[in-house]
């Protein structure tokens, strides 16, 4: 059996930022609130929450005058407004890239109309397009590009700015972008705003699925850069297994003889890797 372990795989910077800082908080601290999954992992939740940190799906569950996180996806605008009405002190841990997007959209929002491509229902983006104001759309597949078009003549903008999830498929992204030229008039201003993690793990998986028997992507079940991986290991490789840890290898069936590529999502941490690595040895 031979193994071949990413060598991009595991926590990126912004992800290992937002768990280092959220266990000094809670070395400090007894209690603090986190607003949804600090990040897309069940283990890493687990072990913060061991430690005393309480998650929560409202701002308001928190306690007014209380203390608490704002996740590495980054939040809603009206939640930093409510957090102010509530006097909550908020440790805002949401990843660098993120913010910087905000910042890019802030500068070009008054003249354009703002797309952004990426999971229509995922935290990062709903919390971009807050920042966006009415003028912006949230543009995940080519059939949504119909009801864009729509918003697009209604906010009676000439321009467009398009921006992407920080996790997206690159590939996928350029595809939509050329069928969003196709369809729209005038300038359009193409800001490819995948993280470089993110795009070097898309490739180096890419590569390694296309030599390998069997590919293992390792992380949380809502985590949608590590659905990415998935996504392009099926494209080169038939057996393509998605685990969180390594009780989910135990069902699966795996020759001696097969050659194993793995690779981790973002929120991974490297000792889960370790752990299914042993496993399999």
């Amino acid at each position: 059996m031979e193994i071949t372990v990413g060598k991009t795989s595991g926590f990126c910077n912004g992800v290992r930022y937002t768990v280092e800082e959220a266990n000094k908080a809670l070395d400090e601290n007894k209690m603090i609130y986190c607003l949804g999954e600090i990040v897309h992992n069940e283990r890493v939740i687990e072990d913060l929450e061991k430690k005393g940190m309480k998650t929560i799906s409202s701002i308001e569950e928190a306690e007014d005058h209380s203390k608490m996180i704002i996740r590495a996806h980054g939040e809603r605008k009206e939640v930093y407004d409510r957090a102010k009405q509530k006097n909550i002190q908020l440790l805002d841990l949401t990843c660098g890239k993120i913010k910087a997007i905000r910042v890019k959209i802030k500068n070009k929002m008054n003249d354009y109309f703002i797309i952004i491509i990426g999971k229509k229902e995922h935290p990062e983006t709903l919390g971009v397009q807050s920042f966006a104001g009415k003028d912006s759309f949230i543009l995940e597949n080519v059939e949504d590009i119909k009801d864009c078009k729509k918003f697009y003549q209604e906010s009676k903008k000439e321009k467009i700015y398009i921006v992407s999830q920080t996790t997206f498929n690159g590939d996928k992204f350029d595809q939509l972008v050329e069928e969003i030229k196709k369809e729209f008039p005038g300038e359009i201003v193409v800001d490819k705003t995948i993280c470089d993690a993110t795009k070097n793990r898309q490739e180096e998986t890419r590569e390694l699925s296309k030599n390998v028997d069997v590919m293992i992507i390792v992380g949380g079940k809502k985590s949608s850069n590590t659905k990415e991986l998935e996504v392009i290991s099926k494209e080169h490789c038939k057996n393509v297994y998605l685990i969180q840890d390594v009780e989910d290898l135990k069902d699966i069936q795996i020759s001696k003889d097969a050659k194993i590529g793995i690779m981790a999502g973002a929120s991974t941490p490297e000792i889960v890797v370790k752990e299914i690595v042993n496993y399999l040895d």
